[in-house]
């Protein structure tokens, strides 16, 4: 069938009418500080929703949005960690409008919390914000820490340069069989489909699955919330920060493979440090891959200013059936190297290098140093 293509044709009239006028526009600056304190908050999210603009603060918390149509708006101000404001602001014509922000931190109060066990996810979304407060923030904050790496991806697109190594676990660790650099964008093009995430490619003649997993920008969209339950899981102690745990579980209703998570936020500054994923109905996988046991895949983040993080390192195992010495499961581990922003934030690097791990061909890697495997094995 071809396509159908529609031709919308004007009245001669309107050709020939005068060329529109310029709207008229203006600019608005300001600081962002923290209440009561005053101290600057740098790389607030500052945005005129109604207009579609976003914008990061600079590092000393100041902020301009420049080209902005005269009239009254709307501003939203968000930083992480700290409750949203919003103000009402008039722009006039070739001036500039001074708007000064100080936001309250959000009050995070998990000490009488109860950690539950994870229950069967029959009600998924999010909880209610009245009989579990706390679960709720610490979801919003998640989703929170999601929105600003869009607002990344979107205004300042960068990609990596991440080194591979794939190879087989055992008991003492993991045997190097190939390692292979390659660029990555800081945006995935593959979108999260409930209880889809494993799927076939048969392009250029291939057969072969792959599981593509939720992204962080897939945390915020409403598809992943509406086909997920939060937990509370508890707090732990990593270098002198203290982290919360918030579990997330594949809603009972998908009955195909999709994920259970584990999100992991420091609890001073709200930012997500670590993400470990976990594949859902294992038994519901094709019959050419039911040796796969489960899937784990730990992915851990570098803060590169703050409030700001970037992927670092992913380790991921699939776990066959079957256990003992011999049981060889396939691994591979991902560190980046260098990322480069086409225009970056303001204030930050264009770009960032990190080191080179000792991979190579043959190489081994000690079980305990590899983020995805469970201590006890």
């Amino acid at each position: 069938m071809g396509l159908w293509t529609i031709a919308i044709a004007f009245p001669r009239a309107l050709a020939s009418q005068a060329p529109a006028v310029a709207t008229p526009q203006g600019a608005l600056q300001g600081i962002v500080r923290a209440a009561p304190t005053d101290v600057a908050l740098p790389y607030a999210v500052i945005s005129i929703p109604a207009l579609g603009i976003e914008r990061f603060s600079g590092a000393n918390g100041t902020f301009i949005l420049g080209a902005v149509p005269a009239g009254s708006h709307e501003v939203l101000i968000r930083r992480l960690g700290f409750v949203p404001e919003r103000r009402t602001v008039n722009i006039s014509a070739a001036q500039t409008t001074t708007l000064d922000v100080r936001l309250v931190q959000v009050p995070v109060r998990l000490s009488s919390m109860l950690v539950r066990p994870v229950e069967p996810c029959k009600r998924p979304g999010l909880p209610d914000s009245t009989r579990f407060p706390e679960v709720a923030q610490l979801a919003n904050l998640l989703r929170e820490n999601a929105d600003r790496y869009r607002l990344l991806v979107q205004q300042y697109p960068f990609a990596y340069v991440q080194t591979r190594a794939f190879g087989q676990l055992m008991d003492r660790g993991m045997t190097i069989l190939r390692v292979d650099s390659i660029r990555v964008p800081g945006a995935s093009a593959v979108e999260y489909k409930p209880g889809n995430v494993v799927r076939r490619d048969r392009t250029g003649g291939r057969n072969d699955y792959s599981m593509h997993l939720p992204t962080l920008l897939d945390l915020a969209d409403a598809v992943f919330v509406r086909n997920h339950c939060f937990h509370y899981a508890g707090t732990s102690t990593h270098e002198g920060e203290t982290w919360y745990r918030l579990d997330v579980r594949a809603a009972d209703r998908l009955s195909s493979p999709d994920v259970h998570g584990a999100f992991f936020l420091d609890s001073a500054t709200s930012q997500l440090r670590r993400m470990e994923l976990e594949m859902s109905r294992p038994d519901r996988l094709p019959r050419e891959l039911r040796s796969i046991r489960t899937v784990q895949v730990t992915t851990q983040f570098l803060e590169i200013a703050p409030g700001v993080a970037l992927i670092d390192n992913v380790c991921a195992v699939n776990w066959i059936k079957g256990r003992g010495p011999r049981a060889q499961h396939a691994a591979e581990l991902q560190q980046v190297l260098m990322y480069g922003f086409t225009a970056p934030p303001p204030d930050i690097d264009p770009v960032g290098q990190r080191s080179m791990p000792p991979w190579r061909r043959g190489a081994g890697v000690p079980r305990d140093s590899l983020s995805c495997v469970p201590p006890e094995g």
